[in-house]
């Protein structure tokens, strides 16, 4: 499923996921048996909100020629999908959560 670049679509993708509270992305890695890979034994599971940052689609004009994304999070999402992360953790038998963000590009 696309969006059109431009031309002012709004992102299906981002409307679905925001109508129907999707705010969770599981995303398995694995190693698959019997292909050969620099890591063995590879088997994590990235949780990625969905719906804010610049999932987020609030964009506007600030001079002609020139678009500004927001990132928006907020306090609640941020909590909803920690949660969602530790509960996923204990129902499936993990032992560790890690957080990662991206500070080092986005402030």
């Amino acid at each position: 499923m696309t969006t059109p670049v431009g031309e002012g679509f709004t992102s299906v993708n981002v409307a679905l996921r925001q109508t129907f509270h999707l705010y969770a992305n599981l995303r398995p890695i694995k190693n698959l048996p019997g292909v050969k890979a620099r890591y063995q034994g590879i088997d994590l599971i990235v949780v990625r909100e969905n719906t804010e940052g610049l999932y987020s689609g609030i964009e506007h004009e600030v001079i002609p020629g020139v678009v500004e994304s927001l990132k928006i999070m907020t306090e609640k999402a941020c909590t909803k999908i920690s949660k969602f992360a530790f509960d996923f953790a204990r129902r499936n038998g993990r032992k560790k959560v890690a957080a990662v963000h991206k500070a080092n590009i986005m402030k």
